[in-house]
């Protein structure tokens, strides 16, 4: 499968709008000349100073035609949000005229234009850091109905020669939660899975939780939340005929058919898993990492998931090309 391919094809039949609140970014400035030249999606960049974005365009080479440059202005965003956020802030004791004056931040307005319903995706963070994004999404998105924690996940896509990985697989969570308890790891899991429907909906989701034991070959107070929260999901799913729930597995029997028909014969998912949950942020980060450096996947990620709306955390280290396919991959979670 041509994952690429796959992912923009997908996007382009949902036809919807992105906001890129970095607008001033030449990286930012030339993903929005390719969502909207290759018409993935339409794009709205929220401008404190207009000119400063139609120079920084210039600059950038790119042209704006088609890019709908809109002024901060609270007057085109819902009330009803706005006073709930308002509120919401004054709980923590902020004043209202300083909460209204975060919604003049390029950040928070684009997060409040989507809350508004007046865009399906927000797509940020090649200029924000992780704690600005997550930060402005808590607070005017908040998470997602029966979720409370928000976490991510990575699309590892393997090398066409991997001799056992062909299709793309979801690592969760890589990126957000150093130490998530039962409950966390349950919602990185039901987010994870939920999003791997939408990426792949002709797939069955196999997701393992990943652990130094299979099926009780090992026993450890430390298992004891993976073992919790692998049940949770499962009783989530279990009137979903597409979705495998199991652990906790290592991740030799999640991935390999002999080994996980060996270790975890009655297992669905053993052998066949393509969701990793893994216990930790260690655990994770490092799987990744593993996975990158020295088995060849590309990782498009971490892609924050748990909010109510889609929002991106991009790397600052990211180039026009990745936040063009992240923001597709945004307008899959709408």
């Amino acid at each position: 499968m041509d994952i690429r391919k796959h992912i923009l094809d997908l996007a382009v039949k949902v036809k919807g709008k992105v906001i890129l609140p970095e607008s001033t970014d030449a990286r930012v400035l030339k993903a929005a000349q390719m969502l909207v030249k290759d018409d993935i999606a339409s794009v709205v960049l929220p401008a404190s100073d207009v000119k400063a974005v139609e120079d920084a365009a210039v600059e950038a080479g790119v042209d704006l035609s088609g890019i709908e440059v809109v002024q901060i202005d609270r007057a085109v965003l819902d009330d009803k949000h706005v006073e709930v956020f308002v509120a919401s802030r004054a709980r923590k004791g902020m004043n209202p005229e300083d909460a209204l004056k975060l919604l003049n931040r390029p950040l928070y307005f684009a997060m409040m234009y989507l809350k508004s319903g007046k865009c399906d995706a927000c797509v940020c963070g090649a200029v924000y850091d992780t704690s600005d994004v997550l930060r402005a999404s808590m607070q005017v998105i908040g998470t997602a109905e029966g979720i409370k924690l928000v976490s991510s996940y990575f699309l590892m896509i393997p090398p066409e020669s991997h001799p056992v990985v062909k299709e793309a697989v979801l690592f969760a969570d890589c990126g957000v939660n150093p130490d998530p308890g039962a409950l966390g790891l349950r919602d990185i899991a039901v987010a994870t899975i939920g999003n791997f429907q939408k990426l792949f909906p002709a797939r069955e989701a196999n997701a393992a939780f990943l652990s130094f034991s299979t099926k009780g070959s090992a026993v450890h107070k430390t298992l004891d939340k993976t073992i919790e929260a692998m049940e949770l999901t499962k009783k989530y799913f279990e009137e979903q005929k597409n979705v495998n729930v199991d652990g906790e597995l290592q991740f030799d029997a999640a991935i390999m058919p002999a080994v996980g028909k060996r270790k975890a014969p009655d297992s669905k998912v053993a052998g066949n898993a393509n969701i990793f949950i893994f216990p930790d942020l260690n655990a994770g980060n490092i799987g990744y990492k593993m996975a990158e450096r020295l088995g060849g996947f590309q990782a498009l990620g971490p892609i924050v998931q748990g909010l109510a709306l889609p929002v991106s955390d991009l790397s600052r280290g990211c180039n026009a090309d990745d936040i063009y396919l992240v923001s597709a991959i945004m307008l899959l979670q709408k």
